[in-house]
């Protein structure tokens, strides 16, 4: 014979554990649904740390570019400087027409070359007529010497002027160059002929005291 009390026991049981269940799906669904809401909001945050961290990496490399073409707007900008810089004197070392053709190179040349006749042919008809004494021969030659060299450095200079590369200047600089170059010979050319003259009137005045002596001597019959 069964026993009803027992039978009623597991019903209740079954009713119990029935009600359990039906009273904690609400808590068990509600834990699940958290956990996968929690997982969304993670994928979520993932996705917009990544799409940041692309950005960032997009303005780096934006910044490199506009840094690299900033360098190189710079170095082009350095070297136009440089072409500038480089053209403008290479011009200076060039020689205009205007100063190629400018007379007071020519005149200068032309006084240089006065200079040195004036002293050659002073010093050779000096020596030919022996009417200056030896230490006045050698002053002679000392300020031919000193003056002709001075003469040197002066047409050096011209020549520098004149030839391209020498020096970096412009042609008003150039023809500045020129005048005083010119003037500084026609000083030399002034002196180097007032100095000559004043030698050959001395030699000239001692010649003529030499023929005065011989005519007295002639004239008193002295020997």
């Amino acid at each position: 014979m069964k026993n009803p009390f027992s039978k009623a026991a597991r019903l209740a049981a079954i009713f119990i554990f029935s009600l359990a269940c039906l009273c904690t799906t609400p808590a068990k669904a509600q834990f699940l649904g958290g956990f996968f809401s929690q997982q969304v909001t993670k994928k979520k945050l993932m996705a917009e740390q990544l799409a940041a961290y692309q950005l960032y990496l997009g303005a780096i490399k934006t910044g490199y570019t506009i840094t690299d073409k900033g360098l190189t707007a710079a170095h082009d900008l350095k070297n136009g400087t440089f072409v500038l810089h480089t053209t403008y004197f290479n011009a200076l070392q060039q020689v205009a027409p205007v100063v190629k053709n400018d007379q007071k190179s020519r005149a200068t040349d032309s006084l240089y070359q006065q200079i040195r006749s004036l002293f050659a042919n002073e010093k050779q008809w000096q020596a030919k007529q022996k009417l200056l004494n030896p230490k006045e021969l050698q002053y002679l030659d000392q300020v031919s010497t000193g003056l002709l060299a001075k003469c040197k450095t002066d047409m050096d200079e011209l020549t520098d002027v004149l030839t391209p590369g020498k020096l970096q200047l412009n042609d008003a600089q150039r023809l500045d160059r020129l005048d005083k170059s010119y003037e500084r010979m026609k000083d030399k050319h002034d002196f180097a002929a007032y100095f000559t003259a004043k030698c050959r009137k001395l030699a000239l005045h001692r010649q003529q005291q030499q023929k005065e002596r011989e005519q007295m001597k002639r004239l008193y019959g002295l020997q």
